[in-house]
This record gives C-alpha cells, structure tokens and sequence, in this order.
C-alpha cells in the first residue's frame, strides 16, 4: 500500500483530503518537460485516476528534461511509458491512456469526464483547444508554458469566473511569435519548476487550499529568481465579444474546419502520387539538418507565405510541411483567409510521418 503518511500530517490534508485525493479525476495532456513532473507528483500523492495524452514517441533530445524516461525508452510511445511510470510509482492509481491528441470535436466531452486538466504541451493550438474545452464543461484547467529560461502560469476556472486564455489573447498567435522548445532551446530544470508548479495548483485546487481570489498571471523567471503576478482584466478580451462561452463555441467550429484541412499520408511520395504539390515551410537551417527524403518541394518559410498567396491560388493543389504541422497549420489558416483555397496541411508534420513508419 501506498505510505500517504507525510501529506496526511498536514492539517488540510489529513484522511479525508487523502480521499478527496483518491476520487479525483485528473487529465494530463503532454507527458514530456512539464508533463513528466505533474504525472510523477500526482501519481505520488495518490490522485485516484490519471488521464494521459500524448502522441509521441520519446527522442534522444528529450531526455534532458523529461525525467520519466531514460535512454532505453527511446523511440517508444511516450503515453504507454508514462503509464508504466505511474505505475511503479504508486499501484493504486488508475491509467487512462490517450494515445492520440484530443481535438475539437471530442475535447469538450472528454474534459467532462475529469475534475480537472493540467495543459503540459508546448504547442499554442493545444493550449487554445483546452481553454476552449475547459471553458464548454465547466473544468478547471491549469496552464503553463516555457520560453528559454522563463514561464508563465495560469488557472482557467470557469465557475469561479476566471478568465480564459483567449481573454489575454484572444487570437492564437503564430508559431513563430511563439516558439518552442525545439526551436529556441531550454535547460531541462525550467519545465522541471513550471510543471512542479502546476501540479501544486492542481493539488491546492483538489485538496480547496488557499489560492490567490483575483486572477493573475504568474511570469516565472529562473535567471533572477523572480515570481510576478499579473492581474488580469475580466472586463476585456471575451467579455467585449460576447464572452467566454461564446468566444469558445466560435473557436472550436473553426477548428473543426481546420481539421478538414489537415491531412495525413503515410508518406510524402504518397502525397506527391495524390496529386499534391509539396511546400516546405520550415526554416533554411531545419531544411538543411533534415531536408525531404527524395520529393519534389517548394520552399516557403511560413512567416512568409501570404506573400505566394497569389501564385499558390493559381495552381493545383498544396501540401504544405513543417516539423510538426502547427506552422504549416497556420500557414493554411492564412492562406485560407486570403482566398486561397487549394492548400492543405501535413497533420502532425515530419514528426508523424516518422511516428507511422516507426508503428
């Protein structure tokens, strides 16, 4: 049996926290830098039912930070060695495991059947879809994000009238506004914090510990060892258009279009047989580390695709290609927008075409 006895010791844990921490219901999407301290905490504290997504497989360059996997784990689905993680690390919790991402059209009944969701990806269109989705069910949801050696926090509760992400930002920026792990780099102990940090909200939101009354944005950085708490005003962003709800429903039928324009092939010569033309929209230097194994392309970086708008418009149909299809998503959105109506995406990018040729 699980020894709970060092929590149960403080006074707003005791035996019936232990039990509220028992039946709770608690979905993980992501299981890599911030992913991997939130699942290894929760499953420690003895949170009943875990929910995992995640699609990937791990990879050499996640190891720095993604400390539920070692060097023997690579190439294997991450979601099925987390759930092993658990697990080992506490028997009594039960694994639900979600080996594909959610999406627009199930992530609002899915959230439902939790009591809270902690967002650990580094990719905007997931944290915009769980905003969404936290927003529709009335689930609290608990986000965080990287940047170098910075990191953000933030608690969407829709019952306690808190603002959603789109309330900050309403509009989903681009993936290059943004970044990534990948693409700007990160020391492994940043994800590390942030994600200790989520799974303590989600421990005090669980267990009713006292938490901030106003809603604020914590700006975390790990240089200076500073926490900032940023108010938030709920008089702007979804409350001038409508508000959140309505914000949300809006958001969630645009993506259900995007998903008709995301496609997937278990090759790129399968893709070029179709009848597609490929247009690579990573940057030079990704190009030349891991070019198009033996296919025709066009190059395009995505930040400056509405410039061929014209010249795309008027010929065949597009492919377009990036290391993980959220740039080439947002490329089509743009594309889209100007009229352009014969470009595609690569769903999930070189990275699932890579993840279909290992399965």
């Amino acid at each position: 049996m699980p020894d709970y006895s060092r929590q149960m010791r403080l006074s707003e844990v005791g035996e019936a926290g232990q039990a509220r921490l028992a039946a709770a219901r608690v979905l993980v999407i992501g299981a890599g830098g911030l992913g991997s301290p939130v699942i290894a905490y929760l499953a420690g504290a003895g949170v009943g039912t875990l929910g995992l997504v995640d699609g990937d497989r791990v990879d050499a360059s996640n190891l720095h930070r993604q400390t539920l996997y070692d060097a023997r784990d690579i190439g294997k689905p991450k979601v099925e060695l987390a759930a092993r993680r658990v697990a080992a690390i506490n028997p009594s919790v039960q694994v639900r495991a979600f080996a594909e991402p959610l999406h627009a059209g199930n992530v609002v009944e899915t959230f439902a059947q939790f009591d809270l969701v902690l967002e650990c990806t580094d990719d905007m269109r997931s944290r915009y879809l769980s905003s969404d989705g936290a927003v529709l069910s009335g689930t609290p949801l608990v986000l965080a994000s990287v940047y170098q050696y910075e990191g953000q926090l933030q608690v969407v509760d829709p019952k306690a009238g808190l603002p959603c992400l789109r309330c900050l930002w309403p509009q989903e920026p681009s993936p290059e506004a943004v970044g990534s792990c990948v693409l700007s780099g990160v020391l492994g102990p940043v994800p590390g914090v942030l994600g200790a940090m989520q799974a303590m909200e989600a421990l005090k939101i669980l267990l009713d510990l006292p938490r901030p009354k106003n809603a604020t944005l914590a700006l975390v950085n790990l240089l200076d060892n500073t926490i900032q708490h940023l108010g938030m005003d709920t008089t702007a962003g979804c409350a001038a258009h409508g508000g959140c709800t309505h914000q949300a429903r809006a958001a969630l039928r645009r993506a259900q279009d995007q998903r008709e324009m995301d496609l997937s092939f278990h090759s790129l010569a399968e893709a070029v047989a179709a009848g597609f033309q490929l247009v690579d929209v990573r940057e030079a230097n990704e190009i030349a580390a891991l070019p198009l194994p033996g296919v025709p392309s066009r190059h395009v970086p995505s930040g400056e695709i509405a410039v061929h708008a014209q010249v795309l418009r008027n010929e065949g149909r597009y492919l377009l290609i990036c290391a993980s299809g959220r740039r080439s998503a947002h490329a089509v959105q743009r594309l889209r927008a100007e009229g352009v109506e014969n470009v595609y995406s690569l769903a999930g990018g070189l990275a699932a075409l890579s993840l279909r040729k290992a399965s």
